[in-house]
């Protein structure tokens, strides 16, 4: 089965740092850290775990600085060394279940919801925040224990039953989940939108900022419309078509990178006050601003942007340390909170129960509160990743919001592989990718040709039996929508994804 590792050995990622740099194929050579191999199926580490093949997986702003090893080992000290599995973002169809498992069984529709934690690892005595369910808070994640084996970027995963999350049945189609693929693979990143959003819920009519319009940002939005209509959601972007797309969404204003603090102070009517050395500073400001990039910068401007006693959420991550001025947190008394994926939500907001933010974002999808699936604007084959991971990287120029794998698109292999137990059936489509007249003879674009693999081996592909014209569509749709040729991203001087904010996390 095809699979991905990322081996974050420092020597590894000190070499594709440097050369990084200057040539962006060092991201997809030999001595990366990204590594996509063709392995023997593994069996079951344990009669509690679970086989997953994967229908979707998708590309998150967090994957990409350690697939260029952008990362600072004084902050990242527990990756350092460690053999990791990327794709967190996934839907996939369980079609193995060990003897012990009791809470899933074959044919179901599952979402990755948890890293291994107290209750996967067998520890006896779990730790106060997985006694809590806040499994994304564990404190002793790093115990040995039966290890994962793949994630999202492969075409099988095995995990513990209770790293998973099970699609409700749809009450209107029995039988058929109650989200469709294109949502489901969507549902991690709107977790972590909710999750950021219920850690300060804005008041109506209040002022809120969200800074960065990548997913997370664009998924930030449509929860704060969705749950505070009455609020009025400003966004920071970029790019143009992330502008286009906030407004659609709903932001009342936008605010632009050059001359922000001016920009700021007139939205808000805050005044501003900048002395001859000293970093400007606003008096009023936003009620809550949303952080979805997470570096030095953006967290020093949302302070200085927040009125006082307001509050700052950190939902963006960054890998390096951050420098900063928090003169604002005692001066102004801002209060500076941070969120960390998703966990257990009060829900409803004003009810003493508790719900996985899983369940409370599933909800809200299947009422039509929340469209994540509108975000997806790329999707390829897991043999084709270099051109993905490509146009998730240079997103200024290709576009891209949300970048999946399509494991429909993944060409048959030569070697005996598993297959689903049943066609998908998908229940909605993201935005239109299509080709008005896609010939069912073109030669498929994605993973339709050789594909080397990182150890020199040649794997020779062949059409899949079980594919019919519209994958055929898809991988015509790929041809047309790919904005970039593999020999000239390889070959072309070009900076990394640390040059560009990852405001997609």
């Amino acid at each position: 089965m095809w699979i991905a590792t990322l081996d974050l050995d420092p020597k590894r990622a000190l070499v594709t740092s440097l050369l990084g740099r200057f040539w962006r194929g060092a991201y997809f050579s030999s001595f990366a850290p990204l590594q996509v191999q063709n392995l023997p199926r593994r069996p079951l580490p344990a009669p509690d775990w679970v086989r997953v093949r994967n229908r979707l997986a998708g590309i998150c702003g967090s994957d990409l600085p350690l697939i260029a090893a952008d990362v600072d080992p004084r902050v990242a000290a527990a990756l350092a060394g460690q053999q990791l599995y990327p794709g967190h973002e996934v839907v996939g169809e369980v079609i193995e279940v060990g003897d012990a498992v009791q809470t899933l069984q074959v044919g179901d529709i599952v979402v990755l919801q948890y890293a291994p934690h107290c209750l996967t690892l067998g520890v006896p005595t779990p730790c106060r925040a997985c006694a809590a369910g806040d499994y994304n808070l564990c404190e002793r994640a790093y115990q040995p224990g039966p290890a994962q084996i793949g994630s999202g970027w492969s075409e099988e995963m095995l995990v513990h039953e209770r790293q998973l999350f099970r699609l409700p049945a749809s009450p209107e189609k029995p039988g058929e989940p109650l989200l469709s693929d294109e949502q489901a693979v969507m549902l991690e990143p709107t977790a972590v939108a909710l999750h950021a959003v219920l850690r300060c819920p804005p008041q109506p009519h209040e002022r809120v900022l969200i800074i960065g319009a990548g997913t997370i940002g664009l998924l930030t939005l449509q929860v704060v419309r969705a749950l505070v209509p009455d609020a009025v959601v400003g966004v920071m972007a970029r790019h143009a078509f992330q502008v286009e797309r906030a407004t659609r969404l709903g932001a009342a204003h936008i605010i632009y990178p050059q001359d922000r603090y001016r920009e700021v102070a007139r939205v808000t009517g805050a005044e501003l006050v900048s002395g001859p050395l000293g970093q400007p500073i606003l008096l009023g400001g936003y009620d809550v601003i949303y952080d979805t990039v997470g570096r030095s910068q953006t967290l020093q401007d949302a302070l200085r942007w927040t009125r006082a006693g307001g509050t700052v959420v950190l939902v963006g991550r960054s890998l390096h340390r951050l420098h900063l001025d928090l003169t604002p947190v005692w001066s102004r008394e801002v209060n500076l909170i941070g969120s960390q994926t998703h966990g257990q939500e009060y829900w409803p907001p004003d009810q003493p129960n508790r719900s996985s933010t899983f369940a409370v974002a599933c909800e809200l999808i299947a009422q039509g509160l929340l469209a994540p699936e509108q975000l997806i604007t790329h999707r390829f084959a897991l043999s084709d990743y270099r051109h993905a991971l490509s146009t998730a990287m240079r997103r200024a120029q290709t576009r891209a919001i949300k970048v999946i794998f399509d494991y429909a698109l993944q060409p048959a292999l030569v070697v005996p592989n598993v297959r689903a137990s049943r066609m998908r059936r998908r229940q909605a489509a993201p935005a239109a990718l299509h080709l008005p007249h896609a010939a069912p003879s073109a030669p498929a674009t994605t993973g339709s040709l050789s594909q080397i693999s990182p150890q020199g081996d040649s794997e020779s592909f062949g059409p899949s039996p079980s594919r019919g014209a519209s994958s055929l569509s898809h991988n015509a749709t790929n041809r047309s929508s790919r904005s970039l040729k593999l020999s000239k991203e390889e070959q072309e001087l070009a900076p990394g994804p640390s040059s560009e904010h990852a405001d997609d996390l």
